[in-house]
């Protein structure tokens, strides 16, 4: 299976002007988790909505298998798996007749939809939980709910836009578990700026900075691009205050003797700054600011 995005871009008119949230992007992708990490507006929700086809390009196509993905209309959509970011319940339905609900939405005949629900909901943790009402539900149990929903039909791709925002650590592990288990006969698509979330997981990961791709390379491959601009250095407080002006900052932890700073940067901030192992957030701030909704 081949999902192909031919010079996709996205123009959005407001208010007697144009905003470009894709800029010809051009990617490929095959079974497996790939994550798309980018800041608030990099235009990764876009993305999500055209390749789950409940928005349309301005330009360029996408492509499943060489087929033109706008030609397969319902073909193609029973393909697709889709949790969007925000995603509303009707909160007095129980987990078990919410998801027959959507599964009659779908298509599925009574039988498979019994079978299919009770699957899913066993697979995302929530069969001990199936009679209670979704309203009722914590945050985690919700997404949980909303990735059993998309998986109703069996979706050969697998589309999930900033799953677990606003999710305890404890969730947040869960469903990445979860993503990896589901991941190995199909392609998953995981948009976040939470790093932790596609650090294990993702075979591959892209980049999105301002609707353009910047990078997509395997974890192990973008770490190595990054191998001798992470650097750790003592500090005071008045020399924190410089380096928090002048470089991209990571961890500061407090030390007997003052803090101790993690930095990215290309060149030595100081004499005595150590070269550290890289990780994935170390990567998202060499490729984007503080400011720019990292969490």
């Amino acid at each position: 299976m081949n999902l192909t995005i031919d010079a996709v871009s996205k123009i959005f008119k407001e208010k007697g002007s144009e905003k470009k949230a894709l800029d010809q992007l051009s990617l490929q992708f095959t079974k497996g988790v790939y994550g798309i990490l980018g800041a608030n507006g990099s235009g990764k929700t876009t993305l999500m909505r055209i390749i789950a086809s409940v928005m349309k390009p301005t330009e360029g196509t996408i492509y499943l298998d060489g087929r033109d993905i706008l030609s397969m209309e319902h073909e193609y959509r029973d393909l697709i798996g889709y949790l969007p970011q925000q995603v509303g319940f009707y909160k007095n339905f129980s987990a078990e007749k919410l998801l027959h609900y959507i599964a009659a939405l779908k298509g599925l005949s009574k039988s498979e939809a019994k079978d299919k629900v009770e699957e899913t909901l066993v697979l995302v943790g929530l069969y001990s939980q199936r009679k209670k009402k979704v309203g009722k539900f914590s945050g985690g149990m919700k997404r949980r709910i909303g990735i059993a929903q998309a998986l109703l039909n069996d979706p050969k791709i697998l589309i999930v836009d900033e799953p677990t925002a606003g999710l305890d650590p404890k969730e947040r592990i869960r469903f990445r578990n979860l993503l990896s288990k589901i991941s190995a006969d199909r392609i998953v698509l995981l948009s976040t700026h939470i790093v932790s979330d596609i650090e294990f997981i993702a075979k591959e990961v892209l980049i999105l900075k301002e609707g353009k791709l910047i990078k997509k390379e395997s974890p192990d491959t973008l770490l190595a691009g990054i191998d001798e601009k992470v650097w750790s250095v003592t500090a005071n407080e008045e020399e924190l205050e410089k380096y928090q002006i002048q470089y991209r900052v990571g961890n500061i932890s407090r030390i007997r003797d003052g803090y101790r700073v993690r930095i990215i940067s290309e060149g030595k901030p100081h004499p005595d700054a150590v070269n550290e192992e890289p990780n994935l957030e170390d990567l998202y701030l060499f490729y984007f600011d503080q400011e720019e909704g990292m969490e």
